[in-house]
């Protein structure tokens, strides 16, 4: 459980990160909000990455499972789609209330 609470306070914070990125432009008076989408930053941080993965799906005949379902998780903006995962791993990890069945 820890270590969910760990994984969540880790993309609470990426969450974070790139909300500020985002917002960054707009604090700055330069352009309007842009959210990034997952995929635009890991072009950017990774292109060779990105094409090795999207590659290796084609390579196996699975180029379906890419299109239809992991490119709609990566056209998220990537502030929401970690937001989701530290909020998912936060309810999995939370403290759970012990109750005693036996007190009398």
């Amino acid at each position: 459980m820890a270590a969910l609470r760990f994984l969540s306070a880790l993309f609470f914070l990426i969450a974070l990160v790139a909300l500020a990125a985002d917002a960054t432009p707009v604090l700055s008076g330069q352009l309007g909000f842009h959210a990034a989408s997952v995929v635009q930053r890991w072009s950017e941080l990774a292109p060779a990455v990105l094409s090795a993965a999207q590659q290796s799906f084609s390579d196996n005949g699975m180029s379906w499972i890419w299109n239809a379902v992991i490119a709609p998780f990566l056209s998220v903006p990537v502030f929401v789609l970690f937001g989701v995962l530290a909020a998912l791993l936060g309810y999995a990890g939370r403290r759970r209330r012990r109750i005693n069945i036996f007190i009398n």
